[in-house]
């Protein structure tokens, strides 16, 4: 994640290019303004550098109706009610809760066999957390589908994706003996505010990812996962602990996307030999430097232009393949090699 850049403003202006165009008009048109406005630059040089994402500001914005599909409207608001937008800035953090990325770590997942005890970091509501609870379908390059759950059933939630290479696509959901989600803000999937909170952090144009999250949180809030606060690397010991005494002799999986990004590199040093040290299986999704600075191998002739806008998927620290980083497609590599696997036959259609 870049919010530790120097000069706020150029940093506005590299997110509106790398991040927003091609995915957000809106935001990429915002960001542009925030950086020519030094009034706004101002005040988000007078937060902590880790509040100052563009992410945490739009969704500030809109949580107090500022238009941001109007730029110069939704800095008029911000210059009117500063201390509000700095205020819930200060509280509140940037959190994805994308479902979707199951699809894509599912493969990961059947890979290690169960029952399993699940422990996913930086698990915010804990969607991720309910693998057994969704329904799937992906489609691979030839147009044939694969279909895991009854998406017909009412409240059924569908996690779609394409897949390239030949994955192995699970024909049944994993039994998970015991869960649990460890985040420095758990969010209470039930409660009215940090619904809305979530939906403010969805991009305005994703109008599919927003009624999913509604779906999931709907479906979270019934699972009540067990989220518990704390901080990673530190507080992972503990919690595989409780995992391991929840459901003794299952295999343990910790599983982390985007999560490892929030970590400075020694960070991400520290988490990795961790998780080496508690013999445990590790799925992770992360960004390309992110994932070489956890000591994911596979990744040495991997070219960092062919890595915009994907995560790659790796399973106890070797690459799988690479994904869209909020879980729409999946590029499955030859094991130990990077690079696409040529397509084999699906699975059922």
């Amino acid at each position: 994640m870049q919010t530790q850049a120097r000069d706020t403003a150029a940093f506005y202006r590299s997110w509106a290019q790398v991040e927003a165009r091609g995915s957000s008009p809106q935001y990429q048109a915002l960001a542009e303004a925030v950086a020519d406005d030094p009034t706004t630059i101002a005040f988000l040089d007078a937060l902590p550098r880790s509040k100052r994402q563009p992410n945490l500001l739009f969704g500030a914005l809109r949580w107090f109706g500022a238009p941001v599909e109007d730029p110069a409207a939704a800095l008029a608001q911000l210059r009117q009610q500063t201390a509000e937008v700095a205020a819930l800035m200060r509280a509140r953090a940037t959190q994805t809760n994308e479902a979707a990325r199951c699809a894509v770590m599912l493969p990961a997942l059947g890979l290690v066999g169960g029952p399993l005890a699940l422990l996913e970091l930086g698990a915010s509501a804990g969607l991720c957390l309910l693998p057994d609870r969704w329904c799937y379908a992906w489609t691979d390059e030839h147009g044939r589908t694969t279909r895991l759950g009854d998406a017909s059933d009412p409240g059924a939630v569908l996690l779609e994706a394409s897949v390239r290479g030949n994955p192995p696509l699970p024909d049944r959901h994993p039994e998970i003996a015991a869960r649990l989600g460890l985040d420095a803000h758990p969010v209470q999937a039930g409660d009215p505010d940090e619904r809305r909170w979530l939906r403010c952090l969805v991009w305005p144009e994703h109008t599919e990812r927003a009624t999913r999250l509604a779906a999931a949180l709907e479906m979270a809030a019934r699972a009540r996962v067990d989220i518990r606060a704390g901080s990673f690397p530190d507080d992972i010991a503990e919690t595989v602990a409780a995992l391991r005494t929840a459901a003794p002799g299952a295999p343990v999986v910790v599983t982390h996307s985007a999560a490892a990004a929030y970590l400075d590199q020694d960070g991400r040093h520290r988490f990795a030999s961790e998780l080496d040290a508690l013999d445990v299986h590790r799925i992770g999704l992360e960004g390309l430097a992110v994932s070489r600075d956890l000591g994911v191998a596979g990744l040495e002739d991997v070219d960092v232009r062919e890595m915009a806008h994907r995560f790659v998927l790796s399973l106890d620290g070797q690459a799988l393949g690479t994904a869209h980083p909020h879980g729409r497609d999946l590029d499955w590599w030859s094991p130990g090699a990077p690079g696409p696997e040529p397509a084999g036959a699906a699975g059922k259609v």
